[in-house]
């Protein structure tokens, strides 16, 4: 069987979204492991990884700038506009792909695809973009962009440029001004490395040994940005085959998440309750610091109790808890509006409700999650949240901690449920400063915190605790 070439494979996994619905990423994931399985080159698998999510992110750009170069009304089939896109992609935003080659390659897989008929208009329409680039008609910047935000009127230049359905940003502006939506939608569309957690049980020089083993793979590293056992990787390839992975050393989890178990303040010897905990990494690293304190202290730790309402979510949990070595947490299929058991109410020193969200604050990773949303969808999200949190909070015991977090940015989804949360529910708003690190700082609200890209260097991300009276 022959091998695919590069673009094959994005066009392959192109095709894969549009016509089984899958994620990006999860599509984008299985190519390059069927790619390293086939023997393509990590610099290879790198160009697949790279075109591919820079297509997907920049659909709604990529899409007008065919409309540009193509008469009205002709109709384009969805393997040839993949493959425009692709070219166009390349011509724009790939300096190392000389423009001749982006088009030869892709009149090569026009082809290739059995519509050879339609060679000639893909390269009449590549070759026409790459004059454009020229002349400089793609070099001018959004007006507003440079410092002073957009104007109300620059909402439809500003999808165009960061490829951001309208709508979406229209929200992000009335809710955070002209300005920071300029600079969220740039952070956004930056490449992110990954993030990764290391266990805190595992000592420093441990942890340290393992990073120069990556480094001797050519990955390179950084320190997070707030947490000592957090690190950020770039360079990356196989995650679960490097250095630590398989002996539970470490965790893939974005620091803004890692700021869940912070937030909890745990002591060691408390029951801890993740209501929708997969894939696990908040369960995991509340298990880990329980674990941590009891090596210190001596005693039994507290255990963590963690939830989710898919099968074969609570199996991935249940291995990623098995490889990090964690003892301590319970992994069950249950429903979170389903009823509690009498012997589990008021059981929980600590809840954790991340909740099922819009994720608008994982576009940067998850770079198709823009186009599966939609208003009604928030709404619905949003009565979901309240009718879970209704119901959840029934584990909890009179003093207990209530730690609610989402991916997301959106106050109807955070804010506006942290509102009830404290008037609904009745639930006191406590504190965060006291358990975050200082050099967070904690906005109006003083048991709230809205972390975003561009200015945290994090997922888009919403904490707020509160105590049960």
């Amino acid at each position: 069987m022959n091998r695919l070439s590069e673009r094959e494979a994005v066009l392959e996994i192109l095709s894969k979204i549009r016509e089984e619905g899958t994620y990006s990423h999860v599509a984008v994931k299985e190519m390059l492991d069927r790619c390293e399985r086939e023997g393509m080159e990590r610099r290879q698998r790198a160009f697949v990884k790279r075109l591919a999510e820079g297509v997907i992110e920049r659909r709604i750009e990529l899409a007008d700038v065919i409309r540009r170069y193509v008469r009205k009304g002709t109709r384009i089939r969805p393997v040839v506009r993949d493959i425009l896109q692709m070219g166009i992609f390349q011509i724009l935003y790939m300096d190392a792909v000389p423009d001749s080659a982006a088009c030869n390659e892709a009149v090569k897989l026009t082809k290739a695809c059995g519509k050879k008929e339609l060679s000639g208009f893909v390269n009449g329409v590549l070759r026409t973009v790459v004059r454009e680039k020229e002349k400089g008609v793609f070099d001018a910047p959004v007006h507003g962009q440079e410092g002073s935000g957009a104007a109300a009127e620059d909402l439809p230049a500003l999808s165009r440029q960061y490829s951001m359905p309208e709508w979406i940003v229209r929200m992000w502006t009335d809710q955070l001004g002209a300005e920071e939506t300029g600079q969220l939608l740039a952070a956004l569309m930056e490449i992110r490395p990954v993030s990764i957690r290391f266990d805190e049980r595992i000592p420093a020089d441990e942890a340290g040994r393992t990073l120069e083993r990556m480094r001797e793979k050519g990955v390179q590293y950084e320190m997070g940005h707030y947490l000592p056992y957090c690190r950020y990787l770039t360079q990356t390839d196989s995650i679960s085959a490097l250095p630590g992975y398989r002996e539970g050393l470490w965790a893939v989890q974005d620091e803004s998440s890692m700021m869940v178990a912070e937030a909890a303040g745990l002591t060691g010897k408390e029951t801890v309750y993740d209501v929708c905990a997969a894939p696990g990494g908040k369960s995991m690293h509340c298990a880990a610091k329980l674990l941590t304190a009891a090596m210190k202290d001596g005693g039994e730790p507290g255990r963590v109790y963690a939830f989710d309402i898919s099968k074969g979510k609570v199996s991935q949990t249940g291995k990623n808890v098995r490889r990090m070595h964690l003892g301590n947490v319970k992994v069950q299929q249950r429903d979170a509006l389903s009823p509690i058991p009498c012997e589990e109410k008021d059981a929980a020193d600590v809840l954790l409700c991340d909740l099922p969200c819009s994720g608008l604050g994982v576009i940067g990773r998850k770079r198709d999650i823009k186009y599966h949303v939609s208003p009604q969808q928030l709404r619905e999200l949003s009565k979901l949240q309240k009718e879970i949190l209704g119901n959840v909070t029934g584990y909890l015991k009179e003093g207990g901690r209530l730690i609610y977090s989402t991916c997301t940015i959106n106050r109807g989804e955070n804010e506006e449920i942290a509102d009830f949360i404290e008037k609904e529910l009745g639930f006191a708003p406590d504190p965060l400063a006291p358990h975050l690190p200082a050099s967070l700082t904690v906005g109006e609200r003083e048991n709230c915190l809205q972390l975003l890209p561009h200015r945290h260097g994090t997922d888009g991300f919403f904490i707020a605790r509160f105590v049960k009276k």
